[in-house]
């Protein structure tokens, strides 16, 4: 049954689309829905004269699609489907619209990050870090990409940033300084450990706490590496860390 048209419709389809992402440019619409197109030109008098209608930036529209949750998550799940790589890493360096999607994700109005587009797509961004196939080629890669992006590369911020990566550095290297030299880079330039108080790394420990409701090996390694670090060098083990907590 052929759709019937009028002002409104097209107006309230052209706003759906828009707020979903959709490319509305005249030759992306004309491909897709070329009975919209034709209506919009004979209620409007031409596409952009409906597009305007609807309260839309037609040069905006031309200029780029705008991104949505709803696009990046299909990419997600299409790659996953097709087992595509989707760690960090292994999309940055694609330049499909997949690793378009990645550094869009990272904006506020949508993800704030790659972990949160993964998550809300229904996969476990832990799991997809722990498991990725690290080879000592790919950590050296990866190490040395950073680098150029000027990037921190201590092993407080990749630990925080990439926990199978610096996992894997340490395995095929002895340890992540290992794979820094491997790399070609300095590791005393690059290390950035601050310089914690006793009274500073209870009062940190005291409001992860209170934060997570425990401290517990696990989560103060993933969400506050120097943290742990710091913790472990004041009182020789977590468990003593946590006891003076109390």
């Amino acid at each position: 049954m052929r759709r019937l048209w009028d002002k409104d419709r097209i107006i309230e389809t052209l706003r759906r689309l828009h707020k979903r992402g959709q490319d509305l440019s005249y030759n992306r619409m004309a491909a897709k829905m070329q009975s919209l197109v034709s209506a919009a030109a004979y209620h409007f008098g031409s596409y952009r004269k409906a597009v305007a209608k609807a309260g839309l930036d037609y040069a905006q529209v031309v200029r780029r699609p705008r991104w949505s949750k709803p696009i990046i998550i299909q990419l997600i799940k299409q790659a996953r489907r097709k087992g595509q790589d989707l760690h960090w890493s292994a999309v940055t360096r694609r330049r499909d619209e997949l690793g378009k999607a990645a550094f869009a994700s990272l904006q506020p109005r949508l993800f704030g990050s790659w972990e949160r587009a993964l998550a809300e797509s229904g996969l476990d961004a832990q799991r997809i870090a722990r498991y990725r196939r690290w080879d000592r080629d790919s950590i050296v890669d990866v190490l040395r990409t950073t680098h150029r992006k000027r990037q921190p590369l201590n092993s407080g911020a990749i630990q925080k940033r990439d926990p199978g990566m610096h996992a894997a550095a340490v395995r095929h290297f002895g340890s992540y300084d290992g794979a820094l030299r491997a790399a070609g880079l300095d590791p005393l330039k690059l290390r950035q450990r601050r310089r914690w108080s006793k009274q500073e790394v209870l009062a940190e420990l005291k409001a992860f706490r209170k934060k997570h409701g425990d401290i517990n090996d696990a989560d103060l390694r993933r969400h506050a590496p120097a943290l742990y670090g710091a913790a472990i060098r004041t009182f020789k083990s977590l468990a003593a860390a946590r006891k003076a907590t109390k």
